[in-house]
């Protein structure tokens, strides 16, 4: 059987390499920090309007006036839930 040849590994480039990262300044962690209260606060607004449209599709209760098949209620608030859960959470 033939000796398989070894592979090479290509040098990486000045811009895939990952630079370190030094301290983050004030105002970047001001920032991080509005946005983590700001994700956190849209997905508990999804959770609850997806479970009150749910609730009110297996009960018959209307919680939105405009919605009386709770269809926006649910897709709304999964929606709401999810950009929120991704604006919270560092990437």
């Amino acid at each position: 059987m033939p000796k398989s040849k070894p592979s090479r590994r290509r040098a990486r480039s000045a811009r895939s390499r990952r630079r370190p990262e030094g301290p983050a300044s004030p105002a970047r962690k001001r920032s991080r920090r509005l946005q983590t209260r700001v994700g956190w606060s849209l997905a508990i607004a999804g959770g609850i309007l997806f479970l009150l449209g749910n609730i009110g599709a297996r009960t018959g209760i209307v919680f939105l006036p405009f919605d009386p098949h709770h269809v926006i209620g649910q897709v709304g608030g999964a929606i709401i839930g999810l950009i929120g859960i991704l604006v919270a959470t560092p990437r």
